[in-house]
């Protein structure tokens, strides 16, 4: 019996007869600095710090833990901790600060170890690693993010067990239950296989919504999701709390890097992102927007054309070169929403050049925050003075001057609800010609929007009219009237960073009645999404489209079957 209590008490890190108030069970370097985790002595122990060779306190992020187990052995009120610093210093420069209740310190070396500790990969993709903490001798595992928006919080992390289901709760520092779960779904590790061996289940991580409780702002080390195990309660301290005030587009990436939507099992769990989304862009999201105008403003113009900038601003100077080319924008309204603060100063220089190289007026919109293409397009309408809006993609060049008083024609009947136009490659092949729902075999029971006859040839497509209904039309190019935009509400927030908006919008306005037209003898060029080619690529934005995707099936299932339907029997 004595050997195995001086074996759990070693394993527990109490050396025999040993007097210290505190011990340092793990001391491993991290890829930004270090992780320190042990035990202390409640009574004896004030506080604890890391200081360097100067005395200078460093910033820590300190989680104290239950260890049920030290106590249990030592009989005297115990706590664990955990110590994660940023720091460049090797560890020979650094001390543990220990501040005793009798007013004295104690300082002590540390030296690195992996005993009992491994440390894996953040499958995230934006951090390098974390290391395995746990409360618990019997429990490998870790919480290794969480994003955190009004309603819900979203922890991701692995769990080494035999469950498929995962039961805990989230508490703050004082102990309060912050969260209950509310969905959940596990995926592979591979990295967690390869650290601890070919025995632990591939599908080891995991990620858990929970619905809070509370609206309070957490930072790191503010929250433990405690583990149900076997009847036990086990606290992990949450490493890292992201929220809707970090950067929208990078908790994006952490939010949906690692979700393989491509198996019917994880694309049914796709709703468990959606409260998280809607917190970090929420519908009411507003920014401020600062005009500049250039020439002389138009007081009725016939028609308004607004154009979002995001990520390349280029196309400004190859746009207003055709704009000022032409008489028939003379009576028309030029609005450049800059929905990108990157590049509000290099636009601000270049339209300042083209205002003194062309007669035609322009406006600039600067806004504050990076909106998205749906709601940069709702707050220029909200500018517009014309009765008629044209809604263009930056990489949209006209062929001539003819279009609009082509296209207007057709908006201005009672009975038109948007007008569109064919979109040619450079090659003066096909890339639109009205959009036409499609299933993937890869995503089961969900519609995407097709472009028939993309790459065509146009002279292969036969033209009996010119003038045609077509239910859905890429808002790569759009005219119609001001009014029906702002009967619909404009493009809907829903859709983050585009994708089916446009669509979405085109059932909004047949549900008011009104019939869509594309006129295929108006073409333009259009760079398919180069205004779009700074938006970084990845599995995330894959994955975002098919939450867009199942957002717009929800709402028009209906509408998708009968038109799928239809075009299908018309050939």
């Amino acid at each position: 019996m004595k050997k195995v209590k001086s074996l759990i008490k070693r394993l527990i890190g109490r050396p025999n007869g040993g007097s210290s108030p505190i011990t340092v069970d793990i001391c491993t370097k991290t890829p930004n600095g270090y992780c320190i985790i042990g035990w202390y002595l409640t009574d004896a122990v004030a506080s604890i710090s890391l200081k360097d060779n100067n005395m200078v306190t460093l910033d820590t992020i300190h989680t104290d833990i239950e260890r049920a187990d030290v106590v249990a052995q030592i009989k005297k009120p115990a706590l664990g901790f955990q110590l994660l610093c940023t720091t460049t210093l090797s560890i020979e420069e650094l001390r543990l600060a220990v501040g005793l209740r009798t007013g004295s310190e104690n300082l002590l070396a540390l030296t690195l170890t992996n005993s009992g500790i491994s440390v894996v990969g953040n499958p995230s993709g934006y951090d390098s690693a974390y290391p395995i903490v746990s409360s618990s001798s019997k429990l490998q595992a870790a919480c290794e993010y969480a994003i955190a928006v009004e309603s819900h919080i979203i922890i991701y992390g692995w769990l080494v067990d035999d469950t498929a289901l995962i039961e805990g709760k989230l508490f703050d520092r004082r102990k309060n239950v912050v969260g209950e779960i509310e969905e959940q779904t596990r995926f592979a590790r591979t990295d967690v296989r390869e650290a601890l061996g070919k025995n632990v289940k591939l599908t080891s991580g995991f990620i858990v919504l929970l619905k809070r409780s509370d609206n309070k702002n957490y930072k790191d080390g503010d929250l433990n999701f405690h583990i149900n195990i076997d009847g036990n309660e086990v606290p992990l301290p949450i490493a890292e709390v992201f929220s809707a005030d970090d950067d929208g587009m990078m908790c994006l990436k952490r939010l949906l890097n690692v979700w393989k939507p491509h198996t019917p099992a994880q694309l049914a769990k796709a709703p468990m992102f959606l409260p998280i989304i809607s917190g970090l862009y929420p519908a009411d999201r507003a920014t401020s927007v600062r005009r500049i105008d250039f020439g002389n403003a138009v007081n009725l113009p016939k028609a308004s054309i607004i154009i979002p900038l995001y990520g390349r601003f280029d196309f400004l100077r190859y746009q207003m070169s055709h704009f000022n080319r032409y008489d028939a924008y003379q009576n028309v309204e030029i609005i450049y929403v800059v929905d990108d603060p990157n590049i509000a100063t290099a636009t601000q220089a270049l339209a300042k050049r083209m205002a003194q190289m062309t007669q035609q007026p322009f406006s600039l919109l600067l806004l504050s925050d990076n909106m998205g293409f749906g709601k940069a397009n709702n707050i220029g309408v909200t500018y517009a003075k014309s009765d008629y809006l044209v809604l263009m993609n930056s990489d949209v060049l006209p062929q001539n001057g003819e279009w609009l008083d082509k296209m207007l024609a057709i908006a201005s009947s009672d009975d038109a609800g948007i007008v569109g136009a064919r979109l040619l490659f450079e090659d003066h092949t096909i890339q639109h010609d009205g959009m036409a729902p499609m299933t993937l075999a890869e995503y089961p029971g969900l519609f995407f929007n097709d472009h028939p006859r993309k790459g065509w040839p146009k002279g292969l497509v036969k033209v009996t009219n010119p003038v045609a209904p077509c239910d859905l039309l890429t808002a790569a190019c759009w005219v119609m009237k001001k009014s029906l935009f702002e009967q619909a509400e404009g493009f809907d927030p829903a859709y983050v960073l585009g994708d089916f908006e446009d669509s979405d919008l085109c059932f909004k306005l047949l549900a008011f009645g009104k019939t869509n037209y594309i006129r295929r003898d108006v073409e333009f060029y259009h760079l398919e999404r180069q205004s779009q080619n700074l938006v970084s690529a990845g599995g995330w934005k894959h994955n975002l489209t098919i939450l867009n995707a199942v957002t717009f099936n929800q709402r028009w299932n209906n509408e998708l079957q009968a038109l799928d339907k239809e075009l299908h029997a018309n050939g």
